[in-house]
């Protein structure tokens, strides 16, 4: 017989499996991708032949989950988050007609600490690796915009413990594919932008399965000091939302637990090395939160290539 969850019952559900690197609810419709880290060059790559390290350090804060109403749903709730997530890219020489061929990896390190009705866990290790086999990578012949697009697969091998209410990883496979550019109108001002989609499969452990997701990330930056062109600041944010419900073995999810975010903030980067890396901090307050945990987050980014 199927069993129902109402959603009062679902909130204690989400509770006792939150665990994501954001301080998320792993099954309640949440995402792997790390919303908000795309905020500037998104469309950019290294150059044919070249490689670049990437490096996203975000400290996340919240006191409150809310439910499908943007209600807060569990009372007493905080989480928090150091992220580091180092990232290698490296572009192939041999190109395929205008486009090149780019590889990348990502390996998360992340503490997660994590307070719900009266239980209080910490985990330290690392998160699901994202793997990108092959990037097609575009650069226009005025050298004025910048696209990429592929699928990143991120896999299952975090730490990871069904019974722990804090975890690293999330235990299901996400296939995830994306659209990235960037356009420099003129030379002092830039419009980035990611479209980032997540198909997810179901977390053996559990045997419930996280609906699919939609993020997209991005800023309007402008170079102000005419003096100073490295300097760059920036309007940023993301939105991300579940399209398809939660589902579980022999359970019945009355309202798919479908999640949302948006959040916006102000960005300030440097270049370094000729163009070919900076170094950015930003901030993002989150608000229309529904099915998840609502905080802030504070990044501090750099890119330096080989």
């Amino acid at each position: 017989m199927q069993k129902k969850i109402t959603k009062a019952r679902t909130c204690l559900l989400l509770a006792a499996m939150i665990c994501s690197a954001e301080g998320k609810g792993s099954e309640s419709g949440q995402v792997h991708y790390p919303m908000g880290v795309g905020t500037i060059m998104n469309g950019a790559m290294p150059p044919p032949g070249e490689t670049s390290h990437y490096h996203y350090v975000q400290y996340y804060e919240s006191n409150r989950f809310n439910d499908g109403k943007g209600r807060s749903a569990i009372p007493d709730f905080k989480a928090e988050v150091y992220a580091w997530a180092p990232r290698i890219v490296h572009t192939w020489s041999e190109g395929i007609g205008p486009f090149h061929v780019s590889s990348g990896i990502i390996a998360p390190i992340t503490k997660v600490s994590l307070r719900a009705f009266g239980r209080q866990e910490t985990s330290t290790g690392f998160g699901d690796p994202v793997i990108a086999p092959a990037h097609l990578y575009y650069v226009s012949p005025t050298g004025d915009f910048f696209a990429f697009g592929g699928v990143d697969i991120y896999v299952p091998i975090g730490k990871y413990n069904k019974k722990d209410l804090a975890n690293n990883g999330l235990n299901y496979w996400t296939f995830a594919p994306s659209f990235n550019f960037t356009w420099l109108p003129t030379p002092r001002s830039e419009l980035s932008m990611t479209f980032f989609t997540e198909f997810n499969t179901e977390n053996r452990a559990t045997h419930y399965k996280s609906g699919n997701n939609a993020t997209i990330d991005a800023a309007i930056a402008y170079k102000p000091f005419e003096k100073h062109p490295k300097v760059k600041v920036a309007l940023q944010g993301f939105a991300t939302r579940q399209f398809t419900d939660d589902t579980a073995r022999d359970t019945l999810i009355i309202d798919g637990n479908r999640g949302q975010a948006f959040g916006i903030g102000p960005q300030i980067s440097y270049d370094l090395a000729g163009g070919y890396g900076g170094v950015l901090v930003k901030y993002q307050k989150e608000f229309g939160v529904e099915n998840r945990s609502q905080g802030n987050r504070f990044w501090f980014e750099f890119t330096l290539p080989f």
